[in-house]
């Protein structure tokens, strides 16, 4: 039997590869984590040259070095577990130690080679093997905003209060004394994303609240200008509105194209961020809030500006189109009846062109016809004497068909003069 081996699509490799992409790390009963999220600039290559430094890095090190196209990468110091996550616009850097390291910004994870990476979130996680968050640790909490949650159905609890330390670094404490290892390894992970995607999706509101301002110009700007197009009549206002038109769509566009993608970006951090929140399973507890509920009730907000801004542009730019639309269909009649005017003009001026010529005509036939008639006088003078034919009544006889033979000829040469479609 001949062994049927069919061709791998293209996308096989890179499809099989996205499951293993990011692995869980396997975390101890006992340790502290740290994360920075880095925003890379919004330029074409920067990801890659961060990846570039990062892998130099590590050889200068002794390290393993980071394959080309991998996305998560871990290796090892003397102290610490560090890994390195690319992301499409932003950079995290992880490294977990004991609970009794301090050192908080590290020189031997390879920060330098994030460059221009800025940095926007800073997070630190406390494991212990207790099930419940002990009392002792609660006072270091703001209880305005402290977060005390059970997860795993009661299994573990979690705390916060997403206020940064003096060091920026915003704490977390989980007690994941009930969990398994496994367990204990992802709801880890999840918390250090739910805290990196907390951040990114509110990365859009400070730039929607700064625009805000300049968008409302445009759109008063826009009523002002629709409400003011009746009194447009000639066709130099109209033509100074449409300007003015595409001067706000101009400037409607640019905001477009400043926001467009932050917004569409955040949204989607937004549905990462509601997704790890609910692999949490958290339920409430006596003392402060669940981090659902808390971040939900910041977050969702933020969002539903953006939403709002975004909503608010396509509506300014619906309506800037709508107006420009108008202005084009007045403009188009405007000029069709410039045009009837103009037709109406040439076609009297050919009518009065017409009659003009036919009058001519008659008055060059009578002309013509006198002067042949006098040219006939004296070229018969001789004959009709010799012939006793007096002049005037042969002049007379004569003169019908000499006018009709004028005419005629007239006549054929105006035919042939005329075009083939005009007859």
């Amino acid at each position: 039997m001949v062994e049927i081996h069919p061709a791998d699509h293209p996308y096989r490799d890179a499809i099989m590869d996205e499951v293993h992409a990011r692995p869980v790390e396997i975390i101890a009963d006992t340790c502290r984590l740290r994360r920075l999220v880095f925003v890379m600039p919004a330029e074409v290559g920067v990801t890659q040259r961060v990846f570039h430094r990062f892998a130099a890095f590590c050889a200068e090190t002794d390290a393993l070095v980071p394959r080309p196209g991998d996305r998560q990468h871990s290796f090892d110091t003397q102290t610490r577990h560090v890994t390195w996550e690319f992301h499409t616009e932003f950079v995290t850097v992880t490294w977990r130690t004991g609970l009794a390291d301090r050192q908080n910004w590290p020189d031997d994870i390879g920060l330098d080679a994030l460059g221009e990476g800025l940095l926007i979130g800073a997070m630190r996680i406390d494991v212990i093997a207790d099930s419940c968050i002990p009392e002792r640790l609660v006072p270091g909490f703001n209880l305005a905003s402290l977060c005390l949650a059970d997860i795993e159905g009661g299994k573990a609890q979690v705390a916060t209060d997403f206020i940064p330390d003096a060091n920026r670094f915003t704490r977390f404490e989980l007690a994941a004394g009930g969990l398994t290892t496994l367990r204990r390894s992802i709801i880890v992970r999840r918390l250090l994303e739910v805290e990196t995607y907390r951040t990114m999706a509110l990365l859009g509101l400070p730039l929607a609240r700064s625009v805000s301002p300049d968008l409302r110009t445009i759109e008063l700007e826009l009523t002002a200008l629709v409400e003011s197009l009746s009194a447009a009549t000639t066709p130099a206002a109209v033509q100074a509105a449409l300007t003015s038109l595409h001067g706000l769509s101009v400037r409607s566009g640019q905001l477009s194209e400043r926001l467009g993608y932050r917004f569409a970006a955040g949204h989607a951090y937004g549905d990462i961020l509601r997704m790890r929140l609910a692999g949490l399973r958290e339920s409430g507890t006596t003392r402060g809030s669940t981090l659902t509920h808390y971040i939900g009730n910041r977050v969702d907000p933020g969002l539903a500006t953006c939403a709002a801004m975004e909503k608010r542009l396509a509506v300014l730019a619906a309506k800037i189109e709508r107006a420009i639309g108008l202005l084009d269909v007045r403009i188009g009649v405007d000029m069709q009846m410039q045009n009837a005017a103009v037709l109406d003009s040439i076609a009297q001026t050919a009518r009065s062109q017409f009659l003009l010529q036919r009058t001519v005509e008659g008055l060059s036939t009578i002309a013509i016809s006198y002067y042949l008639l006098g040219i006939l006088s004296y070229a018969l003078a001789g004959p009709l004497e010799e012939l006793h034919w007096q002049k005037t009544m042969t002049l007379s006889i004569a003169a019908p068909f000499v006018v009709l033979a004028v005419w005629l000829m007239a006549r054929a040469v105006r035919k042939a003069h005329t075009p083939q479609t005009l007859r």
